[in-house]
């Protein structure tokens, strides 16, 4: 269906073109350098070079974002895998139940001599029973 609609377009394009083109045989005088290079050419060959410019052109613009559209998908895919990659190692890690606590050194010292000193009274009530 689609490619009969746009098989349908181009003969419509075609046709005008070839009807343009017979209506439109004046000469012209086309002066692309001022003065410099002097052309007389048909009217419906200078609109027809000019649409096939733009054509050109626009073909170009599109081509070069396309281009930079591709580099973009190649960077975001790379970030992609590496967050994959991260999410997989993240996944193996075991998890405990209690978090971890940071505990600054001074605490560490006065928690290991309150042990000590838990250590050593609970050593004399034992050598007190025996």
């Amino acid at each position: 269906m689609i490619r009969i609609f746009k098989l349908v377009i181009q003969a419509v394009f075609i046709g005008y073109l070839i009807i343009f083109s017979v209506s439109n045989v004046e000469t012209v005088t086309f002066k692309p350098l001022m003065n410099i290079a002097v052309y007389n050419i048909p009217l419906f060959l200078l609109v027809i070079i000019t649409l096939f410019i733009g054509i050109v052109i626009g073909a170009l613009a599109v081509w070069g974002e396309s281009l930079a559209l591709k580099s973009k998908i190649k960077k975001l895919n790379k970030e992609i895998a590496a967050e994959q990659q991260e999410i997989e190692r993240l996944q193996k890690l075991t998890i405990s139940s209690e978090p971890a606590k940071q505990e600054s050194p001074a605490v560490i010292e006065e928690t290991n001599k309150t042990e000590t000193t838990l250590e050593n009274t609970q050593n004399d009530i034992k050598d007190a029973l025996r």
